[in-house]
């Protein structure tokens, strides 16, 4: 098992139950290099919300070159029912400093390039898992209505998994979502930024900053005992 020193101190996601297996290994076109920032001029999103992501020399897709870096796999068991994504290792460890620390240092996982991850959402990894292979983070709508609850759980996940580039990808589109629908995180949403998301996290940050954008005091004031009281009080 990976001791508690390789996992972020961010609070555990919780999980939903996914039976489909999703496998990675047939991916052999170039994949998309750079990340979106879809923010509007006028977007509270700036350049002290994100976190830089480190540079690296690596090619980012697959080249005739780098081929045989993306042939080895590693298996990760996610969720209750241990749902196997099977995922390129060098994008994992390239890309991820819980899952460098893993799979490249003296535990288990190691040597039998598996990883049971069972307290997370398969759904929520999944996403992940689209911005590891192509920097896109999609827009989760759900009933017609931004699901701004699946950002927040998937960028806690990506915080646990030391995902930065993920984590600023997230922060991006949760920007734009607010941005194209005239819409700010619920007061359900809110609970969960404060109790599952880190203190000093970038996207608390943003999501105040939404708050005031869209002058949502009426908002606030009307269901004063849905919200979080660090939103109301903030």
């Amino acid at each position: 098992m990976v001791p508690r020193n390789v996992r972020s101190e961010a609070n555990q996601v919780s999980s939903r139950n996914s039976s489909s297996p999703y496998d990675w290994r047939d991916v052999q076109t170039a994949l998309s290099s750079h990340v979106i920032h879809a923010s509007s001029p006028g977007s509270p999103t700036s350049r002290s919300t994100r976190q830089s992501t480190p540079k690296t020399n690596k090619t980012p897709y697959i080249t005739k070159d780098n081929a045989h870096e993306f042939t080895p796999t590693s298996t990760i068991l996610v969720g209750p029912k241990h749902t196997p994504f099977h995922l390129h290792t060098h994008l994992l460890t390239q890309h991820s400093s819980y899952f460098r620390a893993a799979l490249g240092g003296p535990f288990i996982e190691s040597t039998t390039n598996t990883i049971t991850l069972s307290d997370i959402s398969p759904s929520h990894f999944s996403l992940l898992v689209t911005h590891l292979y192509t920097s896109r983070i999609p827009h989760p709508f759900k009933e017609g209505k931004p699901a701004y609850y699946t950002l927040l759980h998937s960028y806690a996940l990506a915080d646990r998994l030391g995902l930065e580039a993920a984590r600023n990808a997230i922060i991006d589109t949760l920007s734009a979502l607010a941005d194209s629908t005239n819409s700010v995180p619920t007061p359900s949403d809110t609970w969960m930024l404060y109790d599952e998301i880190r203190e000093n996290a970038p996207v608390r940050r943003l999501v105040i900053d939404l708050f005031v954008f869209k002058k949502t005091d009426r908002l606030v004031e009307g269901h004063p005992e849905e919200w979080h009281p660090g939103e109301v009080v903030k």
